[in-house]
């Protein structure tokens, strides 16, 4: 099974992270690959990106480079994500999909995330309001 994001141009990627990609990336890393996630780097996010991507618009990726991963990075940037939105909406996706994280977990971590967001967000605007 793999992972289907659509860009906002309609753009169609298909993701998959396979045991054996997994193994090649511990190996070169030396960490589990959810340490590694953890690291939220750019180098990480387009590593991932290029061992993950499977097809784009139908057409299949094999021999897809790191550079190629740099680019369908800042694509996405460009199409509005931010580096936050690429790791939890595709990253994390296909990382659940691909059978690395449970997909219970991971709803708690959306969760968790989502209310830090919030009570950030929220301390923020209480500051501003005391200036």
């Amino acid at each position: 099974m793999k992972y289907t994001y659509t860009m906002i141009n309609g753009k169609e990627l298909k993701l998959r992270l396979t045991s054996g990609e997994c193994i090649e990336i511990e190996n070169i890393t030396k960490k589990s690959i959810l340490e590694y996630v953890q690291e939220e780097s750019m180098t990480m996010m387009c590593t991932l990106l290029r061992y993950m991507i499977k097809e784009i618009d139908g057409e299949e990726k094999k021999n897809f480079s790191f550079k190629n991963a740099q680019e369908l990075f800042d694509e996405l940037v460009d199409s509005g994500m931010t580096l936050k939105q690429i790791l939890m909406d595709i990253i994390y996706e296909t990382l659940v999909i691909s059978g690395f994280l449970e997909k219970e977990d991971w709803e708690e971590m959306k969760t968790a995330q989502t209310n830090a967001s919030k009570r950030v967000q929220k301390k923020a605007v209480e500051k501003l309001n005391e200036i």
